[in-house]
């Protein structure tokens, strides 16, 4: 029998720690944002103002996936619209459920969000990987529990893909670009000797445990010498200091930073998982400028085609900064379903659609209803994930 749980404080999902793991570790591309970890670094800086809704899914008591939500409240003109969504983040491209069963978690855990008390107003699913690895999962999820979704924006990212060599992506690019990187590369030698750094740890299964402070000082300062430009605001800093030691210990963070005459010009801060990164945070001091950047995406990329890594996927504000380099891009769908009598959930319903206006459907929708035998697609020899108490 299917079922599911439902935990609406950290203290409760403290002891799910353990479980949170195993699933993550199972989940098909898993970013660090959909760590237990990184939800607690959430938590500490976000939970004052948010209601904990974490849906635990089981089949015949065995965990096989977790939707973490959260509950938050949106100003409108008619005042606030409580609304279901996602832990907040713009770190990375994707969020999901958690496991490796996504279909069966996501619409039995819709279906219990459907049929139990509403403490929300509108329903908001950004940053899904809707034609990709989600496969319209989460649509047809909301669409079988009775929650018709809107397809309420697009978001790209651009991304360097690197299943060619390093010269051949180079012979790829323009002429201008290579100049570009040639030219910039000498400005930044007037000013002295440069150097590339990139510190990627392990993780704690190594030994690895250095938390290399010095160098999240480094991005503090650039991060505040940007002006603006790729900064991340004071509650996403403090997210992403109270999460480094965990990330570290994950193997999943690595910093890449250019120096010139020894000072630090510019960095990159970058989650990732295999040979997939997530770039987090990309500047460089204003007194160096654009040309820095340049420099630094350019060594930066060229090794890592020399450690074989697959992808680098950029923020969207750093689209017109990437350009040159990028080769392809990620898209993500956000999803949306209002109450018909809330007029605040309405009013939002239509800034929402203001803010985006029509996207085109790639291809139509296909309706899979989630048989049960599909639910449970777990081997029945397959040994029992327990929830565990403690850390």
């Amino acid at each position: 029998m299917i079922a599911v749980s439902e935990i609406n404080t950290f203290e409760e999902l403290a002891n799910l720690r353990v479980t949170w793991r195993e699933l993550w570790e199972k989940t098909p591309n898993a970013s660090f944002v959909q760590s237990w970890d990184w939800l607690r670094s959430y938590w500490r800086t976000y939970g004052d103002k948010q209601e904990l809704r974490v849906l635990l899914v089981t089949l015949r008591t065995k965990p096989i996936g977790i939707v973490p939500l959260v509950t938050r409240q949106v100003e409108t003109a008619l005042g606030t619209a409580p609304v279901l969504s996602w832990p907040k983040n713009t770190f990375v491209p994707f969020y999901g459920a958690i496991g490796p069963n996504p279909a069966a978690t996501l619409s039995t855990a819709f279906s219990h969000v459907r049929k139990t008390q509403r403490n929300w107003k509108a329903l908001e699913l950004p940053q899904v990987d809707e034609f990709g690895n989600d496969n319209l999962r989460t649509s047809n999820a909301l669409r079988n529990a009775r929650l018709k979704p809107l397809r309420n924006g697009a978001v790209a990212h651009p991304v360097v893909e690197m299943a060619d060599c390093w010269d051949n992506y180079m012979g790829s690019r323009n002429m201008s670009a290579r100049k570009d990187f040639i030219q910039s590369e000498k400005v930044i030698e007037h000013c002295g000797p440069i150097s590339f750094h990139r510190w990627r740890p392990e993780g704690g299964t190594v030994g690895a445990t250095d938390r290399r402070w010095d160098l999240f000082r480094v991005f503090e300062g650039i991060r505040r010498d940007a002006k603006g430009r790729g900064r991340r605001d004071d509650r996403e800093l403090a997210v992403m200091k109270d999460a480094h030691s965990a990330a570290v210990d994950a193997g999943a963070v690595e910093f890449c930073s250019l120096t010139v005459s020894g000072r630090p010009a510019a960095c990159a801060y970058n989650y990732r998982t295999e040979g997939r990164l997530e770039n987090v945070f990309l500047g460089a001091r204003e007194e160096f400028g654009d040309a820095a950047l340049t420099c630094l995406l350019g060594h930066m990329l060229r090794d890592s085609f020399m450690r074989d890594d697959q992808q680098i996927v950029f923020q969207p504000h750093d689209a017109q900064r990437v350009g040159t380099w990028s080769n392809s891009e990620v898209t993500s769908i956000a999803y949306g379903h209002y109450a018909k009598l809330s007029p605040a959930a309405q009013l939002l319903k239509r800034r929402r659609a203001a803010e985006t206006g029509d996207i085109p459907v790639q291809r139509p929708p296909v309706k899979v209803e989630v048989a049960a035998d599909e639910q449970a697609a777990v081997p029945a020899n397959a040994p029992s994930l327990k929830v565990y108490s403690g850390a």
